[in-house]
């Protein structure tokens, strides 16, 4: 008798190949076979009879680093039929750290990850990625962090990272390989990231290669003293070059300022693959982004960490230049009524969440950008924002299209860049999935389902070296998700985010039945992967 037994269905492995009607057999965690079973018997029968059967599915950009230990159900994302999550985004995680800057950088990157009441207890990466193994409802899958890799040697400064302190950040890297991270992330517009310069990721880049990893990059858009701005994929490629590592681009996607250009988005990248280089991309179906308000500050702002950034906002002649001075780059493009804060943490000034800087600065009776600074002065930093959508359908329609374009090529894959916290996060979080399902049922000419569902579970299983998930094959690993391919859909939207998709059936987690008729069980059949 089998564990599991998922009859009627219409297969699609997750390969690329045509769709097949077929039953699967699950026995201790793992697809014992595909096929036609009449006479099977299981434990559990599930009748997929005019469902979707696919591989679980690979979300390859997630922020939920800590907030996944504090809601380890985390129907966010196991409703979409994600199985798996890649942690360490942006060189903003938590492991390797010291005590200290463990500490610190909790309450640095409050904004993005959440500051959660758990056992902020680890040190390695292996203590870290044992936090999540058999406790949380997926899969995860970590890269060492770029930002506590300089953390860990010449702190929160912006000094060049070279000599002594270069040769302990590649040991550090060589470790956390040993210990089980499959990539090096970074953020090159986030500090401490952003002060790092091409040779340094250039030699971190050639200790990950020898380790055999992968570089997964936000491109740079924020410049140190003395730099003017230049071509973030250029430099990405060039690292690629010198280096000889494999490369993952993080949400590379047009917006609405180069809409119906996705041709031209992809002219570096095509030009790097036919030289020779390793790449992939990933993208996520929306206009706009989210983020923490850290990023609108200067370099000089945020020299030194979190308690030098409050020290500096405390004090309201340093608060009003540094409001002067936010950054030109990631306010380029940006209007202050286009940008709503996502996440304040205090009662007293929760109101201003859903609200558009404009708006509460208004309210306020001062500037956007003094009200910005004094906002985060009072909630510790941790603070949050979402780019609110453009009011021109007409653009939203065009990133459809583009997004669809982009995601049909054989090296893309999907990443929600999902963040866990606020009351009005960005919808991403909770429909990113799904709504590529609709958007494909919506124009098949772009792309078909079984593409989709190849970038959605293989290409990402075989990038981030899973070898036995992504698939609906015998022996592979029975992390499953069973769909409704006409009623899939997501309803989350910027004005109520949080809300689940619809027509996500059935999720399987190594075999075991997490989520059944679209309802969270309260299984934590997750491990920290690869095991």
């Amino acid at each position: 008798m089998f564990d599991v037994l998922i009859k009627n269905g219409t297969v699609i492995d997750g390969t690329g190949r045509l769709r097949f009607r077929a039953d699967v057999v699950i026995e201790n965690g793992r697809i014992a076979d595909v096929g036609q079973f009449p006479a099977a018997q299981a434990h559990k029968v599930l009748d997929a009879q005019g469902l979707i059967v696919a591989p679980g599915f690979i979300d390859t950009h997630v922020h939920s680093d800590v907030m996944l230990l504090a809601d380890p159900q985390h129907p966010q994302g196991i409703l979409q039929g994600i199985t798996t999550e890649v942690l360490g985004q942006d060189g903003l995680s938590y492991a390797p750290l010291s005590y200290e800057n463990l500490e610190m950088y909790r309450r640095y990157l409050a904004g993005l990850n959440g500051n959660p009441d758990i056992a902020w207890d680890w040190r390695s990466v292996k203590e870290y990625r044992s936090r999540f193994d058999g406790t949380v409802a997926v899969n995860t899958v970590y890269q060492v962090p770029h930002g506590a890799i300089r953390l860990e040697t010449v702190g929160f400064k912006d000094v060049p990272l070279t000599g002594e302190y270069l040769e302990k950040a590649k040991q550090i890297i060589y470790k956390a390989f040993e210990e089980g991270a499959v990539a090096f992330s970074t953020g090159m517009s986030y500090y401490p990231c952003s002060f790092s310069d091409t040779d340094e990721m250039v030699e971190l880049c050639k200790a990950t290669r020898e380790a055999g990893g992968l570089y997964v990059t936000h491109q740079r858009t924020v410049f140190r003293k003395g730099q003017t701005p230049f071509d973030p994929t250029g430099e990405t490629l060039e690292i690629a070059r010198r280096s000889g590592v494999k490369v993952h681009f993080s949400h590379y996607r047009t917006g609405p300022g180069n809409r119906g250009q996705a041709a031209k988005l992809m002219e570096p990248i095509e030009a790097g693959l036919q030289a020779g280089l390793d790449l992939t991309l990933e993208l996520y179906p929306y206009p706009t982004g989210s983020g923490y308000c850290l990023i609108f500050l200067p370099y000089w702002a945020v020299d030194g960490g979190y308690w030098e950034i409050m020290k500096r906002l405390g004090d309201p002649a340093t608060r009003k230049e540094i409001a002067y001075n936010l950054d030109p780059v990631n306010l380029s493009n940006r209007r202050w009524d286009e940008v709503a804060f996502s996440y304040i943490p205090s009662e007293r000034n929760r109101w201003m969440v859903g609200k558009s800087f404009a708006e509460v600065a208004a309210a306020r009776g001062t500037t956007p950008e003094e009200m910005l600074m004094e906002v985060l002065y009072e909630e510790g930093l941790g603070v949050g924002h979402c780019g609110l959508p453009p009011r021109d359908p007409a653009i939203g329609e065009a990133l459809e299209r583009d997004h669809l374009t982009l995601l049909s090529k054989p090296y893309y894959m999907v990443g929600s860049d999902s963040i866990s916290v606020g009351t009005r996060p960005h919808p991403r979080g909770w429909g990113c999935f799904p709504r590529f399902l609709r958007l494909q049922r919506k124009h098949p000419d772009l792309i078909s389902l079984e593409a989709l569902i190849n970038r959605m579970a293989y290409v990402p299983a075989q990038r981030f070296q899973l070898k036995d998930r992504g698939e609906i094959a015998r022996g592979k690993a029975a992390d499953i998700v069973v769909f409704n391919p006409e009623t899939v859909t997501d309803l989350a939207t910027f004005e109520n985010p949080k809300r689940h998709p619809a027509g996500i059936e059935h999720v399987l987690v190594n075999g075991r039945l997490a989520v059944e008729f679209g309802i969270c069980l309260g299984v934590y059949a997750g491990r920290a992967l690869p095991a």
